[in-house]
């Protein structure tokens, strides 16, 4: 699989980047550490690292513009992305000559030309660190190991996460023997705005937990609104519930449109990922995400949600 990877890698001279929607430090840390990286290896390449910039990550990478005709003939690598529509791409990445999708997530959408999937990795970061101890002429500098460091982190939540393994722990090491400053990786992956704080409270104060130990809070869009949020702000409270003892999973429901439900789930122990699935999402078996349309969806979804630890 490498082996075909590196090939193709080897032969296109424009290589394009790309990640999931609403990214997070994994996704973004793993774009920009394998452009990097590809860059050293291959200074005569044009490779670019394409979506939307999140000023709440631009301390890892920003994006580049890349226009509909750099697609033609090109080489597209989708990082920490489980299914093609969730691609943080206006669709022009299908007018590349071939696809490579390398991900860390259940293999439900095998959109690549080439599918590197790997479910037992704790972030998709951990998966290219792999990719650089397996192909000599890759190597790490200081620039991508702190982006890798600032994924595995992220999507570990600081090594918290039921996915995290030794070789995890190992990787993480080796990225922290570049001399890369760890502490302030994670301490901006801590720090909150006090928008942030603020919605914390809300939560806090709000959240509604069910008999069997699910909770779940519902934040209408009139009310988010109040909250002033960057994008990607409200990714940072996700995991808020789930540090209250007695609850065992957990969803926070945010209306970013009128009618239009950004749902993320996460469980302590039961796999989530099937319910995220039946309604047109899907994700890790602890940490899922879906949108759905309705009050009445989001109804259905809670329903399954509980029925979960029953």
């Amino acid at each position: 699989m490498i082996d075909e990877i590196m090939k193709n890698i080897e032969h296109y001279d424009t290589i394009i980047i790309l990640r999931h929607q609403n990214p997070d430090p994994d996704a973004v840390g793993s774009q920009t550490a394998l452009a990097n990286i590809l860059r050293e290896a291959y200074p005569q390449k044009n490779i670019y690292t394409a979506g939307i910039d999140l000023s709440v990550l631009d301390w890892i990478g920003k994006m580049q513009q890349v226009d509909s005709e750099t697609y033609q003939n090109s080489l597209v690598i989708a990082v920490d992305t489980a299914n093609a529509r969730r691609i943080d791409n206006n669709g022009d990445y299908k007018k590349a000559d071939k696809i490579i999708k390398i991900d860390h997530h259940p293999n439900v959408d095998a959109f690549g030309d080439i599918n590197w999937v790997d479910d037992t990795s704790a972030s998709c970061a951990e998966m290219i660190y792999e990719l650089t101890e397996k192909v000599a002429n890759l190597k790490i500098s200081k620039s991508a190991a702190y982006n890798l460091y600032a994924g595995m982190v992220g999507d570990t939540n600081r090594f918290l996460y039921a996915g995290t393994t030794y070789k995890t722990l190992e990787v993480a090491a080796k990225l922290a023997k570049t001399g890369i400053n760890i502490s302030e990786i994670s301490l901006h992956e801590d720090e909150m705005s006090m928008r942030v704080a603020r919605l914390e409270a809300y939560i806090l104060d709000n959240f509604q937990v069910t008999d069997s130990g699910f909770g779940y809070i519902i934040i209408r869009k009139d009310e988010l609104e109040k909250f002033n949020l960057d994008d990607g702000e409200l990714d940072h409270v996700v995991p808020l519930i789930g540090r209250i003892k007695n609850v065992n999973n957990w969803i926070v429901v945010s209306e970013k449109d009128l009618n239009r439900f950004r749902v993320n789930l996460r469980s302590k122990n039961v796999s989530i990922n099937g319910v995220a699935e039946k309604f047109g999402g899907g994700g890790h078996p602890l940490a899922s995400g879906v949108y759905v349309g309705s009050m009445d969806e989001v109804k259905a979804l809670i329903q399954d949600m509980d029925n979960l630890n029953k």
